[in-house]
């Protein structure tokens, strides 16, 4: 089972990058070496539906790009006292 590290900017709270465990290529190393991020997490490609993470569009965008760069945003919608 593949496996992703998820890596989170240290200038924008929203936006993250995910590259797989076990790629060892140029940018999942850049990824890593980035000082521009901080590694946040693993997440097992378990087929689990997770929020705000497709893992079906991340391997698409690493297998051509070699990374998957996306944001996520939380909005408070109920108001709460």
């Amino acid at each position: 089972m593949d496996r992703f590290e998820i890596y989170r900017s240290r200038h924008n709270e929203n936006h993250y990058v995910a590259i797989l465990a076990d790629d060892r290529g140029e940018n999942a190393e850049g990824v890593r070496d980035s000082d521009n991020l901080e590694f946040l997490m693993e997440l097992p490609d378990d087929g689990a539906p997770r929020i705000a993470f497709d893992s079906a569009a991340a391997k698409r965008r690493i297998a051509d790009h070699g990374f998957y760069a996306f944001a996520v945003n939380v909005e408070l919608r109920e108001h709460a006292e």
